[in-house]
């Protein structure tokens, strides 16, 4: 089995980055792993633009090999050249307001305070295999993640945030401070 583009046979599958389920019918994309249950390969499913922003290697070479028409073929494509140019990217969930002042920022080892500005940031964890969630300051994540793309990235993945917000979050990860 190798990884492949195709409408969703059913609306069953959820896609292994945000938790959406994926409408019948819709394009996805399925990242073929090895099966952890047994022998043989299992396929995690995704959402096109959910790929481009968590696997974009392996949607680049799919894309190459498909003849499928994608919608916003250009946005994905910029997703995908942020993401092989700066591979940390892959990290980053999303941007928010932190809602209490309970977590530290994995950059510096400070709490982020209650209502500041923070990246969440996923984590694989080889022992459990499962993702963990942690969370930079947004001043810390460029020197945690590097420049390349960040802007961008967050962004479009931070579809919640007001556009006041986004451009607090620009100015403050250009700044550091």
């Amino acid at each position: 089995m190798s990884d492949v583009i195709e409408p969703a046979a059913t609306g069953r599958a959820k896609c292994r980055r945000c938790g959406g389920k994926i409408d019948k019918g819709v394009l996805r994309f399925g990242e073929s792993v090895p099966n952890a249950f047994g022998e043989g390969e299992a396929m995690h499913w995704f959402h096109v633009p959910c790929a481009a922003e968590s696997r974009p290697q392996k949607l680049d070479q799919a894309l190459r090999s498909t003849a499928v028409e994608l919608p916003d073929r250009d946005a994905l494509e910029r997703a995908i050249k942020d993401g092989v140019e700066n591979p940390k990217l892959v990290m980053i969930k999303h941007a928010d307001r932190a809602p209490t002042g309970r977590a530290t920022c994995q950059q510096c080892r400070e709490k982020i305070e209650k209502g500041t500005l923070r990246v969440a940031i996923e984590r694989e964890s080889e022992a459990t295999a499962m993702n963990a969630v942690s969370f930079v300051h947004a001043r810390c994540i460029r020197e945690h993640v590097g420049a390349t793309g960040l802007i961008d990235k967050l962004r479009r993945t931070s579809p919640e945030l007001a556009e006041a917000d986004l451009q607090e979050l620009a100015q403050t990860v250009e700044s550091g401070s």
